[in-house]
């Protein structure tokens, strides 16, 4: 299923260690400003705590999560995704982000 062909607001994202930086450092940013308002969910929290941050061997930055039977930190990437797509040069200026979490 293609879903931009379905629904023309999605954009489609590689997850280079360099785009998952950028997005995970913004939403620390908008986390630290209290820009940013998210849902008491129990696992959402859990998955942002467990994003790590690891310096691999070539000396680039890598941030991941461990795999577990819920997935890969998948709701952090997608509220970290959300935010970037919030903050967009449309968006820019405009105040707080709320970011609603379904399911």
């Amino acid at each position: 299923m293609n879903l931009a062909r379905d629904f023309p607001q999605v954009v489609e994202e590689n997850f280079t260690n360099e785009a998952k930086e950028r997005w995970a450092t913004d939403f620390k940013i908008l986390l630290q400003r209290r820009d940013v308002t998210l849902p008491r969910q129990r696992e959402l929290v859990g998955q942002i705590h467990s994003i790590k941050r690891r310096v691999l061997p070539s000396g680039k930055v890598s941030f991941d999560a461990e795999r577990t039977n819920r997935g890969h930190a998948d709701k952090f990437w997608a509220v970290a995704l959300a935010c970037q797509r919030e903050r967009g040069p449309e968006r820019r200026g405009t105040g707080e982000i709320g970011v609603r979490v379904i399911g």
